[in-house]
């Protein structure tokens, strides 16, 4: 079997979250990381995301304030060598710039 992580890639209100929830029964053979790359969308340095770009207070406070695109990646890859197949859902738009900033 392959050990390429399963990425899902969703939109809000999907139900996906409940689909999610059938592989994090799986503990014993994969890994599930849910939503990983909203940290550094909502909060980090190269957020795409204007909820809180005015608000660096809650940015801060959040502990994701330092988290990149690459941060994740890194722990994607950290959580992978544990030898479980990865599972991550994520949103579509966490992961595509919005059309104003490409």
């Amino acid at each position: 079997m392959t050990n390429n992580p399963i990425f899902v890639a969703t939109h809000p209100r999907a139900c996906s979250t409940a689909f999610e929830r059938v592989f994090m029964t799986q503990r014993d053979t994969l890994q599930t990381i849910h939503e990983p790359f909203g940290d550094a969308f909502y909060y980090g340095p190269e957020r795409m995301g204007s909820r809180f770009e005015s608000d660096e207070k809650a940015r801060e406070q959040s502990g994701f304030a330092q988290s990149t695109f690459k941060t994740i990646l890194e722990r994607i890859e950290r959580e992978a060598a544990e030898g479980k197949r990865v599972f991550i859902k994520d949103m579509a738009y966490y992961v595509v710039p919005p059309e104003d900033q490409n």
